[in-house]
């Protein structure tokens, strides 16, 4: 499927991460025999590629041209912020069942009865009932025009939390910002309101600010509280009067700073140097400072070993530390569970942070980081990981491990 659409998997793989699974057309599946139980997908297998080389873009390796495959690890990144983690679907009975649906799906108008090709006339006429770009599209498309985002840093933005933060008024008012009608509006000075919504936008390139920091409305509120008080923008204009933001002429040369850059160089290293950990365990400590010493790029297949070896000896010093009951020869996956629900009745871990283990040990998950990716790096001679997904894997678990070390 990948090396068939390569490009266009990007452009759906990329619609995927701003605007998530289309609703309105579900994608059809039929359940096999086995058990547990399985299910083919009839129709939606464009989709499901797309929500795999998201997942994992080692996945696709070797199937589409270099160019594609850095382009899904860049949405992957951005995709792991906010993952798919359940997809509605049609049971067919069978496939004689669903054929009817999926031909006249694909076979073209079939006389009116499948599905119609609109012209410029029929799209123009939704726009004119009022279909407007979402929130996010409008603040980026604003600091574009002020001077303050390039094109190429925009790809790098987390539009998802983006959303997120405008869509709450508490967070729009410290920028300057309002909403009437689904369009954003401005009420104060736009090169004002460019340097407030641009700090925000480099806060979330750089990853300063993840999804799991403002995924509540309570978070973001709090968010938005915390600004630091010469970002915080007064707004000027009433709410009633206010222009919408795609109506304010292109800034001038004095407004086009501050300019988002593009993202920082990634780091080369499994375990950032913002992380502090108190492993009390020797060999499990040398295994830390070894992994802390070794380039990504350059030592991508002892990192991935070294990462599962560190992971599995970190739970089970926890385990043995708090005596928990386990069987001798529980699995890894057991064993992430049992610690991280013990932490989280500690208050060392919250809700949100035992989301990631939790998922970590789903089976058959299409999810990163999973145990069972882990055992593939061991075991699998085909399996190659890949720095991104490394360093992908590490900042989602990074709370839990943080949680198991502290004493």
């Amino acid at each position: 499927m990948a090396r068939l659409h390569d490009s266009k998997l990007v452009a759906l793989a990329n619609d995927i991460v701003d605007h998530r699974l289309d609703p309105s057309t579900l994608p059809m599946v039929i359940r096999s025999d086995a058990l547990p139980p399985r299910y083919t997908v009839l129709e939606g297998n464009r989709r499901l590629a797309a929500l795999r080389a998201l997942e994992d873009p080692g996945i696709v390796a070797g199937a589409v041209k270099s160019t594609t495959l850095k382009k899904l690890r860049a949405l992957s990144r951005r995709y792991q912020a906010d993952p798919i983690e359940k997809v509605t679907c049609v049971v067919m009975p069978d496939r004689d069942e669903a054929q009817h649906w999926v031909e006249l799906r694909h076979t073209g108008e079939n006389n009116g009865a499948g599905v119609l090709r609109w012209g410029s006339e029929e799209a123009s006429r939704l726009k004119a009932r009022g279909g407007t770009t979402e929130i996010h599209s409008q603040a980026l498309d604003f600091l574009e025009a002020q001077g303050a985002l390039t094109s190429e840093a925009r790809g790098d933005v987390p539009v998802t939390s983006l959303r997120r933060l405008l869509g709450t008024p508490q967070f729009r008012e410290c920028m300057g910002l309002g909403l009437k009608n689904r369009l954003l509006t401005l009420r104060a000075d736009p090169p004002d309101a460019a340097r407030a919504l641009a700090h925000v936008v480099e806060d979330l390139i750089t990853g300063h600010t993840k999804t799991r920091h403002i995924y509540t409305t309570e978070q973001r509120q709090q968010y938005a509280a915390n600004l630091p008080s010469h970002i915080v923008v007064t707004p000027t204009i009433d709410a009633a009067s206010a222009p919408p933001i795609s109506s304010v002429p292109r800034g001038t040369e004095k407004t086009k700073r501050p300019r988002v850059t593009r993202r920082a160089k990634a780091r080369d290293r499994l375990i950032p140097d913002s992380c502090s950990l108190s492993v009390s365990a020797e060999r499990t400590k040398n295994i830390e400072t070894e992994l802390r010493g070794l380039s990504l790029t350059r030592y991508t297949n002892s990192v991935s070993v070294l990462f599962r070896v560190f992971l599995e000896l970190s739970v089970s010093a926890y385990i043995t530390r708090h005596s928990i009951g386990l069987a001798p020869r529980a699995t890894l996956s057991r064993k992430i569970r049992e610690v991280a629900d013990h932490l989280v009745s500690r208050n060392m871990l919250s809700e949100g942070e035992r989301k990631p283990a939790l998922r970590a040990c789903q089976r058959d998950s299409f999810l990163a980081p999973s145990v069972s990716l882990m055992h593939q790096f061991v075991h699998n001679e085909h399996m190659f990981p890949a720095p991104a997904d490394l360093r992908a894997h590490w900042d989602n678990l990074q709370p839990f491990v943080i949680a198991m070390w502290k004493h």
